[in-house]
């Protein structure tokens, strides 16, 4: 189901530009303990404009503990959480905290696969050639540019502020990224401050099922990596140069994948992660 969502929606800032005051004291709040992360997002709200946004914790082997999020009532709020559940797993800023990506601000497309040029599919669950990174989670909004706000977090985890807005309204230039990185410092004050009052013994324990089990006793290790890299976005191009395999073998291993899955595409190969994930939609 595609849904753009309004340019307007939950009050995009405008052309009214940055209220540096509402911001800091929005934060105060935060570090203060009298406000928690719906009021992060508030606070990012005075400084950049956006549409929606959800914001989680990150934590390596188990599923990202939700915090909260902006997304309308309906299939927008509900794909909130099946990311959260299901396809976390397949995210360029998921995979990029896993490989050590750095504290601070990173738009969606810097992070997704290089050289990714998808094949045209139809028109199916996840597979959207419009997106950033060639899918989205089903009932996620169509045509947003995404950008993360990830801040350190102990004991490994990382806090991550996710920001969406329609790429026809001009998604996240240099400048608009220009207005919050000044205050990044007091954003991951905040959120450490948040996160440390929520205590461990509070924080429930996710397991997470690893892509790398996807398929593991049907598919060979050499399948298996490359179909991994297909759900993470790769084109066969792009498996080609990061394996440092001729492009005829990775096609050879991805038909041959696909047979042994009883599939045909890659439409149906997303559908199969998510019954594999016990969230088939």
């Amino acid at each position: 189901m595609r849904m753009v969502l309004r340019h307007d929606l939950e009050g995009e800032m405008g052309d009214k530009g940055p209220d540096i005051e509402a911001a800091n004291t929005a934060l105060a709040d935060v570090i203060e303990g009298r406000a928690g992360a719906v009021e992060m997002i508030a606070a990012a709200r005075h400084l950049l404009p956006f549409t929606a946004a959800f914001c989680v914790v990150n934590r390596k082997g188990q599923r990202p503990h939700y915090l909260a999020d902006t997304y309308p009532e309906g299939p927008a709020k509900d794909a909130v959480q099946l990311y959260v559940n299901s396809t976390y797993l397949l995210n360029p800023v998921y995979n990029a905290y896993l490989d050590g990506v750095p504290s601070g601000l990173h738009r969606m497309a810097d992070l997704a696969p290089d050289n990714w040029n998808p094949v045209r599919e139809p028109a199916g669950i996840l597979v959207e050639n419009e997106e950033e990174i060639g899918y989205r989670t089903p009932g996620w909004p169509a045509g947003l540019q995404e950008l993360a706000l990830l801040v350190d977090l102990p004991h490994s985890a990382m806090g991550e502020i996710s920001f969406a807005r329609p790429a026809d309204a001009g998604g996240f230039s240099e400048d608009i990224l220009a207005r919050l990185r000044p205050f990044l410092p007091l954003f991951a004050t905040a959120f450490r401050q948040f996160w440390a009052r929520q205590g461990d013994a509070q924080i429930p324990t996710e397991s997470e099922r690893k892509l790398q089990d996807f398929a593991r006793a049907t598919l060979s290790p050499r399948e298996a990596e490359i179909v991994q890299l297909i759900l993470k976005g790769h084109s066969s191009l792009s498996i080609s140069l990061t394996l440092g395999i001729a492009l005829p073998t990775v096609k050879t291993h991805r038909k041959n994948a696909y047979a042994k899955l009883g599939i045909s595409t890659q439409q149906q190969l997303f559908s199969a992660f998510l019954k594999w994930q016990g969230t088939a939609v």
